[in-house]
């Protein structure tokens, strides 16, 4: 399992743990991010669910984020994009928690992440599902394809048949990068390589959304060059050695510990 979940298990009956997660691991994933955004809003989080008895009341988005703006001292809150900063008039975009408040997801029986399980099993599509966490502040197609991404394999959401499957695939540099070397085409876009990773996945009876994931961590922590990734992918037995020797170095790891 996904560190992530694996740290708040409590995911599926925990709406504090479902919601953690999706702050730890995906709400500030972008460039130019101050890199203790995450930890912070977990802290703010656990800190309003401690204060409110683990309910969730209707002012705690405001709660949450003056507490996140406490812990930063008020400094560099980018509140335009931060998806803590609640929606101050009807036409602009809600905050995470405002989400879950706005559909009563707690009133439901529903966490974070069932709640979006729901939307995908009761639609068979993801778009729905998509569109309803970018309609949240501060979310884009990547973050949002990354937790759906994440979300459907820990839950092992059934996805036969599932109508626009591509939007589970987060297409980052490294993505990018190695579909245009293995297709020798430099001219595709974004929603292209991910629409080649699900139809060649699936061609292959290979889950798609797992060979994402395989596709990043391979060219970004195995790898870690464009040079060395065009130089591995002409040849697949030299992807195999690196990877061979990377299980080693982990077994090797693990044997001492």
């Amino acid at each position: 399992m996904l560190p992530h979940w694996r740290k708040y298990s409590n995911y599926i009956t925990d709406i504090w743990d479902s919601l953690a997660i999706f702050l730890e691991g995906y709400a500030f994933e972008r460039q130019g991010r101050r890199p203790d955004y995450s930890p912070v809003a977990v802290d703010a989080l656990f800190y309003c669910k401690k204060r409110n008895n683990s309910n969730m009341r209707k002012n705690v988005a405001y709660d949450i984020w003056q507490h996140f703006a406490q812990l930063l001292n008020n400094q560099r809150l980018n509140p335009r994009m931060n998806p803590l900063y609640p929606r101050q008039t009807p036409h602009q975009k809600p905050s995470i928690i405002q989400l879950v408040l706005d559909n009563e997801i707690v009133q439901q029986n529903l966490t974070y992440a069932t709640y979006f399980q729901n939307q995908i099993d009761q639609s068979n599509n993801i778009q729905n599902a998509f569109d309803l966490l970018k309609s949240v502040r501060g979310i884009g197609d990547k973050i949002a394809s990354l937790y759906l991404r994440d979300l459907v394999d820990v839950m092992n959401i059934p996805l036969d048949n599932i109508q626009n499957r591509y939007l589970l695939q987060p297409i980052d540099i490294w993505v990018e990068r190695t579909v245009k070397i293995l297709t020798n085409n430099q001219e595709m876009n974004r929603n292209q390589i991910a629409n080649w990773i699900v139809s060649a996945s699936i061609k292959h009876d290979i889950n798609p959304e797992q060979v994402n994931m395989g596709m990043w961590f391979f060219a970004s922590n195995l790898v870690l060059s464009e040079y060395k990734l065009r130089a591995t992918l002409k040849n697949l037995n030299n992807a195999q050695d690196l990877v061979n020797d990377f299980k080693t170095r982990i077994r090797n790891i693990y044997r001492h510990c």
